[in-house]
């Protein structure tokens, strides 16, 4: 191998020594369901009603539209939780100085940290 192609190969692996972990999106759409999702520190993405979901995985953000779900999740410093539906049951769980944006539409939502 010559030395300009040897040189290269280096940048290149020294550059993704710097990127960083990347970070995983959870989707889920579904009804009546039970499951375990891990969001790997990204964000979460929930449509559907009835469901009982626990996310595990620091999220930087929980999405949800629809009604009934019971939801436990694992959030990061600085996430959000953003729910648009009626009768939802959030519990989240993060570090004591950390407190979640929440926004909210519909009727009967409850968001509260998890004890």
């Amino acid at each position: 191998m010559n030395n300009r192609r040897a040189f290269a190969i280096a940048a290149i692996l020294s550059l993704a020594a710097f990127a960083g972990p990347a970070q995983a999106n959870a989707d889920f759409n579904g009804a009546g369901q039970q499951a375990e999702l891990d969001c790997e520190g990204g964000a979460v993405d929930i449509n559907g009603a009835n469901n009982t979901l626990v996310i595990h995985g620091s999220c930087t953000r929980l999405t949800l539209q629809g009604a009934g779900n019971r939801i436990t999740i694992n959030l990061a410093k600085q996430a959000s939780i953003s729910i648009t539906g009626a009768d939802n049951d959030i519990r989240w769980k993060a570090a004591p100085t950390t407190k979640p944006k929440i926004t909210s539409v519909g009727v009967g939502n409850k968001i509260y940290r998890a004890k």
